[in-house]
């Protein structure tokens, strides 16, 4: 009884993290979302999104947690609707396409043709691929580009194409992270965004900044949130294969007092904010890291459900 007592009170404490009365422990955020296997590993998927990392596009989860596997016909691949038209953004695996099925369902099938070989906005749809008007360009999907396409601070702060939460450098938005001695941290998709650097040294003003917050944290000491900016040397796609290059740039934006204000090595390694190189397949995320998986979120809510029960004297 007392462990179904601790684990209630970790979820009354999500639910009421806002009232700062209950406890010294503050959170923020939801887990709301749909189970998927992949590989025989379980990945979540947040509502009215696709899966992301390795599972890109293979799994879509819709507004009322319904679960979707965009290659077999259903309304995974469509976002959820039962309406679709060629050259629509989809959600699909790398190489493939929404294509209608008939009957009002849809699948990701296999794209026979190379959306880069198509010069008009017709031909580009006829095949699925979708008609990058920014650019002028036939692409199989705008995820292969970073805020860096944005030539101006309005159309950088506008992100009419959400560069900022599905472009390059962006596979932990939404996500979270764990370092600093096992800190916990939040990607909020809504801190996700394409930010206008006026002095950006390497003439890419437009970049991706994701910022990370402390999950949970004690009203005695401030909370920890950083932000970390990239930009990105994007080789050509060859064979499916891409050679990339990016530069980082970080702020402490609260906390880390007792790192000198400098946010820990091991945290900028995770959020991928460490100068790198790498080689992926294009349609793939830029860098390929571990985020925050559902277990390890509910091992969360239990230890903190555990932590407030047995120092509830002390926290009152």
């Amino acid at each position: 009884m007392r462990w179904v007592i601790i684990i209630l009170l970790g979820f009354f404490l999500i639910g009421f993290s806002d009232a700062d009365s209950l406890s010294a422990t503050q959170t923020d955020f939801n887990i709301g979302g749909c189970n998927f296997d992949f590989g025989g590993e379980s990945i979540g998927v947040a509502t009215s999104e696709c899966s992301r990392g390795d599972a890109e596009g293979h799994f879509y989860c819709d507004a009322n947690m319904d679960s979707w596997i965009t290659t077999e016909a259903g309304l995974g691949c469509s976002l959820g609707e039962d309406s679709y038209i060629l050259g629509e953004d989809f959600c699909c695996p790398s190489g493939m396409f929404c294509n209608n099925t008939g009957g009002g369902e849809f699948r990701c099938d296999r794209r026979l043709e190379n959306c880069f070989n198509m010069t008009t906005e017709l031909d580009c749809r006829s095949i699925g691929c979708i008609w990058f008007e920014l650019n002028g360009e036939c692409v199989d999907s705008i995820k292969d580009y970073g805020c860096d396409i944005y030539n101006n601070e309005a159309e950088c702060t506008a992100d009419i194409y959400e560069l900022g939460q599905i472009g390059i450098g962006t596979d932990l938005c939404g996500e979270y992270i764990e370092c600093n001695d096992g800190t916990v941290y939040s990607i909020p998709e809504k801190d996700c965004s394409c930010s206008w650097y006026e002095d950006s040294p390497d003439g890419k003003q437009c970049q991706v900044r994701l910022i990370a917050t402390q999950f949970s944290y004690n009203q005695d000491e401030e909370q920890e949130i950083f932000s970390c900016s990239n930009t990105y040397d994007l080789g050509e796609c060859i064979d499916g294969n891409q050679d990339v290059t990016w530069y980082s740039n970080n702020s402490v934006m609260g906390g880390f007092g007792e790192f000198g204000g400098i946010v820990p090595e091991d945290c900028l390694d995770v959020l991928g904010c460490s100068d790198g190189s790498t080689n992926r397949s294009c349609g793939e995320p830029i860098v390929k890291l571990s985020g925050f998986s559902l277990f390890a979120i509910f091992i969360s809510i239990f230890i903190i459900g555990t932590y407030y029960f047995y120092d509830r004297d002390r926290l009152c």
